[in-house]
């Protein structure tokens, strides 16, 4: 009986995490999908892994009060259910790609970040990020304006010619001028 309040705080825990990125107040998981080189740009995806915790929190909360109660089988059947669901949800990624319109609207710093950004810029804020001191990270996570005006300043402190050279094509040339 006691064995499963483990997973049934493990469970709350780590559902309390995944609304905490939801909701936009932790950005780095999210920053981290950023990191990725190759060809295809990975989306956060939440859905699996709020199945599955999900799952284990009715799993374990049926286990623990469905010995008082009769709703230990159809809870149970619930829990596996999403369990499975989150499995489904893990093995076909192509789902977020197919529909980014319902996948990339959280949270709402997300959405912008990806409109005015290109790769290239989101993996350097990726990789600033990972500079930042922890105490500098959280006062980035609970505020997006501040986050933001961080985001425009890391990219403009490392805008290249290399990376967009049709942004400068309209660039008059001067000899005086420093570039």
């Amino acid at each position: 009986m006691s064995f499963f309040f483990i997973p049934l705080l493990v469970s709350i825990a780590f559902l309390l995490r995944i609304g905490l990125i939801l909701v936009g107040l932790l950005k780095g998981p999210i920053l981290r999908t950023f990191e990725k080189y190759g060809d295809d740009e990975t989306v956060y995806y939440p859905l699996p892994s709020l199945l599955l915790w999900g799952g284990i929190l009715v799993l374990s909360a049926s286990t623990i009060l469905g010995q008082q109660l009769a709703i230990f089988m159809p809870s149970w059947l619930i829990g596996v259910g999403m369990i499975g669901a989150g499995y489904l949800a893990y093995t076909h990624p192509e789902i977020p790609r197919s529909f980014p319109q319902i996948f990339m609207i959280y949270p709402r710093w997300y959405y912008e970040l990806r409109e005015r950004t290109s790769r290239y810029e989101r993996r350097r804020l990726a990789y600033m990020w990972l500079w930042l001191p922890p105490r500098l990270r959280l006062i980035y996570d609970g505020s997006d304006t501040a986050f933001n005006q961080w985001a425009d300043l890391v990219i403009l402190a490392t805008m290249r010619y290399e990376d967009n050279p049709e942004q400068w094509q309209d660039v008059p040339v001067n000899a005086n001028t420093i570039y």
